[in-house]
């Protein structure tokens, strides 16, 4: 197991017990100042985002201390001084709304679950080899829904596949990534986005290469071919030609035409609509009392809902960028990319290289 993932796994703060025992685990969103968590079996720690607790504790905050805490898609804040049971911060109120911190719910679950899961912590991290999953790292991770696949009720809208397009193993001396193999594999854009200048990204396979870019319409009619030399390329996606509703497929050929990528789709979408997606997460009963974040956390999951994917790895990254060392972040952003795109990302994203 990766000496960071054993790291994870020790911040969070038995993260796989409260998973075992407690089917609504409470999760720490935002923390600060002296405070301190006892119940049975637990081993007092550093409390930061991302710990996870189970309802039979209780916590204690100095003053000018202050934590906050989600579960059944409820925040809670408390500010010190204060000695509260998590019973009371939560009392059973029979189920949870239909709201979009239901919504968020299951994308933090997802998260958390990728960390430490209760049957075996390094799973989610193991080798991918199959888009049909007889070996994709999930094998023995199961939801508490029992669906089997590791991620609860989030599932992504990209397609039918494992995300992984044909990558093998990070080991491997043909998986289409650093330089090696015969393959490429497309990265981003997918998902709906706005025209304008977009970075387009794909893998590199190995030898020096030039590279064609070209992108169709759904009717399959050529609406622009470019040459590279790397495998990042800004594109001017023209509102005249790249119109607003309609989908489009790009690939990647090497300029010899001896090896070509898997193809991907995006969508122009509308001003509107993108406006409309953050606004759920911006209206939410919850936001306006978070930390700056944690809105940030719900403007990504908002986001990804909605298919704006790439605004959705944006949101995190600027996340990350303004605090680094914020685990529960971290979690979060790397789940989007396990779900969403290729493997390195996810591990870029935990920094795990």
């Amino acid at each position: 197991m990766p000496k960071s993932i054993v790291f994870c796994l020790c911040l969070l703060g038995g993260v796989s017990a409260a998973s075992a025992q407690n089917d609504n685990p409470i999760v720490v969103m935002a923390a600060q100042g002296k405070i301190s968590y006892q119940a049975p079996g637990y081993k007092s720690k550093s409390i930061s985002a991302g710990s996870l607790f189970k309802n039979t504790g209780t916590v204690k905050l100095k003053a000018n201390s202050s934590i906050t805490f989600f579960t059944e898609g409820q925040f809670q804040t408390l500010q010190g001084p204060k000695s509260s049971t998590l019973q009371d911060v939560f009392p059973d109120q029979g189920g949870m709304k239909l709201n979009f911190e239901r919504g968020f719910s299951d994308f933090l679950v997802a998260a958390l679950d990728l960390a430490a899961n209760p049957q075996n912590p390094k799973d989610a991290w193991g080798t991918v080899t199959s888009k049909k999953g007889s070996g994709d790292g999930w094998g023995t991770v199961t939801s508490k829904k029992g669906s089997g696949d590791g991620w609860g009720t989030v599932t992504s809208k990209k397609g039918s596949g494992d995300g992984w397009g044909t990558v093998t193993s990070k080991k491997g001396s043909g998986d289409g990534w650093g330089g090696k193999g015969k393959l490429i594999n497309t990265i981003a854009p997918f998902g709906k986005i706005r025209p304008g200048a977009k970075l387009f990204q794909w893998s590199k396979p190995a030898g020096p290469q030039d590279y064609r870019l070209e992108i169709k319409d759904s009717k399959g009619t050529t609406i622009l071919k470019i040459t590279a030399q790397d495998t990042l390329l800004s594109v001017d996606l023209d509102p005249v030609k790249f119109k607003e509703g309609q989908q489009y497929v790009w690939q990647v050929s090497t300029a010899a035409g001896d090896v070509l990528s898997n193809p991907m789709v995006f969508e122009i979408g509308t001003s509107q609509a993108l406006s409309s997606v953050v606004q759920k997460a911006e209206t939410a009963e919850s936001y306006a009392k978070n930390s700056a974040s944690v809105q940030g956390l719900m403007r990504a999951v908002a986001l990804e809902q909605g298919e704006w994917y790439q605004d959705a790895a944006l949101t995190y990254f600027q996340l990350q960028t303004a605090d680094p060392n914020n685990l529960l972040i971290k979690l979060m952003y790397a789940a989007f990319w396990m779900r969403n795109g290729p493997k390195p990302l996810a591990e870029q994203a935990f920094k795990l290289r």
